[in-house]
């Protein structure tokens, strides 16, 4: 069966290219609970996902030197252009990704050794500062206490049982490349249609594990109680999914699985991006 996002993949000529589509196209797909062109919250838009992919494709790619630098300005830079922390989950993911061989888990692995604590600060700045408490207060390394140098892989490791973002930083990201890439590709090639299959495929990453910005906002267990209601969605039945996503978008938006979205745009970066600027 052909790959539908070979065509994608035929326009993509850097990282920059690769960041920008898989940005656009993650929030393009009419996944539920979140933003996509048919659907906005109070404080954020398609725009806002827009404009933070430019600002990210822009600044994020590079070398090794400077990374975490460039990842803290990419955060400031949307925040400061929407007054969101739209892209931060993303940013998080994309960083160690766009100077590594996002295939090879050794390349990453070597990436992420490479942080010091200088750049550990640098991140728990763009936590802090995107006002999203990604790492939440612990006895130490507490992502409130940006001043400090701090060893982020060690900070991602306390967090890594109740933030998947904070799992790829802890497992060298084989939960991404293991889990999260193939089952894009599988929801992609199954529907013949890209944006079509980042919808199926985000459910099922719902019905695997529960979102952790769902449960930033409202706990574990309500977190819990979404991936048990995602598991009953039927993603062949357009009426199952399109109840989900009502149910998604009760009480202002509060369950909006956005960590899972932003796994998927990492997802979708490793499957586009065709030349990965190494060290």
């Amino acid at each position: 069966m052909p790959d539908p996002l070979q065509t994608i993949r035929d326009q993509v000529h850097s990282a920059q290219d690769a960041i920008r589509w898989a940005c656009v196209l993650e929030a393009s797909s009419p996944k539920a609970g979140n933003v996509h062109p048919s659907q906005s919250f109070d404080d954020l838009s398609f725009q806002d996902f827009v404009q933070a992919a430019q600002v990210t494709a822009d600044r994020l790619p590079g070398k090794v030197v400077g990374l975490s630098d460039r990842m803290l300005d990419c955060v400031r830079q949307c925040r400061s252009r929407t007054g969101t922390n739209v892209n931060l989950g993303i940013v998080l993911l994309l960083g160690p990704l766009c100077v590594a061989d996002a295939t090879d888990s050794g390349s990453v692995t070597r990436i992420l050794a490479s942080l010091d604590g200088n750049d550990g600060a640098n991140l728990f700045a763009a936590i802090s500062e995107a006002g999203a408490g990604g790492l939440d207060r612990v006895d130490s390394l507490d992502v409130n206490d940006t001043k400090e140098p701090v060893d982020i892989v060690a900070a991602m490791k306390l967090a890594a049982d109740r933030d998947r973002v904070a799992l790829q930083y802890a497992t060298n990201y084989q939960d991404l490349l293991d889990n999260v890439v193939p089952l894009v590709v599988a929801s992609v090639k199954e529907c013949g249609d890209v944006l079509a299959g980042i919808a199926r495929a985000h459910v099922r990453l719902l019905a695997e594990a529960p979102d952790s910005l769902i449960a930033r906002k409202n706990g574990a267990e309500v977190a819990h109680a979404v991936q048990q209601r995602a598991r009953s969605v039927n993603v062949h039945d357009a009426t199952s999914v399109a109840e989900f996503d009502c149910y998604l978008r009760t009480d202002g938006n509060r369950l909006n699985p956005g960590t899972t979205a932003d796994l998927i745009a990492a997802a979708l970066f490793v499957l586009l991006n065709p030349e990965p600027s190494l060290p």
